[in-house]
C-alpha cells in the first residue's frame, strides 16, 4: 500500500472528485487523493449532476491561466453548490491562476471552499522541459494529505450542522 494512504472506515459524508486533465498532471493529484479518500477519481466529462454530494473535490490544470474549458462549463452548468463544500486543487507550469477562476465560477453557485491545493506540473507545452519532476512523490503525498485533512474538516462540520 502506498505511504499516503490508510485504512479508515467509511466516511459518513458523500465524496465526488472530478478533474480534468490534458496532459495526465493532475490525473496523478486527482488518483493519489481519490485513493486516499476511498472514492473514485472522476472525470470531468462523465459527471453530470453532484446531487447529494457533501463533499466535492474539483481539479484542473491551468491553460492560458484558465482551468480546462471542460471543467468552467461542468460548473456553469450546475443549477447550485448550496450546502456543498468544495476543495480545488490542480498543478501548474508557472502559477495557479486557474484556482481564482475555479473559486468564482464556485461562489457564483452558493459552494464553500475549504481549501486549494496546487502544485508544479510537468508543462507539455513547452515539449516537457519544464516542470520536469512534476508532481513529484512529495507533492503526491502532500496532495493526499491535503485530501484527508480536508475530509475530516468537512466531516466534523457535517457534525456540527447535525446537532
Amino acid at each position: 500500500m502506498p505511504s499516503h494512504c490508510s485504512k479508515r472506515k467509511e466516511s459518513p459524508i458523500t465524496i465526488y472528485l472530478v478533474y480534468t486533465s490534458l496532459t495526465g498532471n493532475t490525473r496523478r493529484l486527482a488518483e493519489a487523493m481519490a485513493e486516499t479518500l476511498g472514492v473514485e477519481a472522476r472525470k470531468v466529462k462523465g459527471v453530470s449532476t453532484v446531487d447529494g454530494v457533501d463533499l466535492l473535490f474539483l481539479g484542473s490544470g491551468v491553460y492560458g491561466g484558465r482551468p480546462a474549458r471542460s471543467m468552467r462549463e461542468f460548473l456553469r452548468k450546475l443549477p447550485s453548490l448550496e450546502e456543498v463544500k468544495v476543495a480545488l486543487f490542480g498543478t501548474y507550469g508557472t502559477s495557479p491562476h486557474q484556482l481564482d477562476t475555479l473559486a468564482g465560477l464556485v461562489q457564483e453557485k452558493g459552494g464553500e471552499i475549504l481549501g486549494r491545493f496546487s502544485c508544479k506540473g510537468r508543462d507539455w507545452f513547452a515539449l516537457g522541459l519544464i516542470g520536469r519532476g512534476h508532481p513529484s512523490p512529495a507533492e503526491l503525498e502532500a496532495a493526499a494529505s491535503f485530501a484527508q485533512q480536508i475530509r475530516d474538516r468537512a466531516e466534523k462540520l457535517s457534525d456540527r450542522e447535525s446537532e
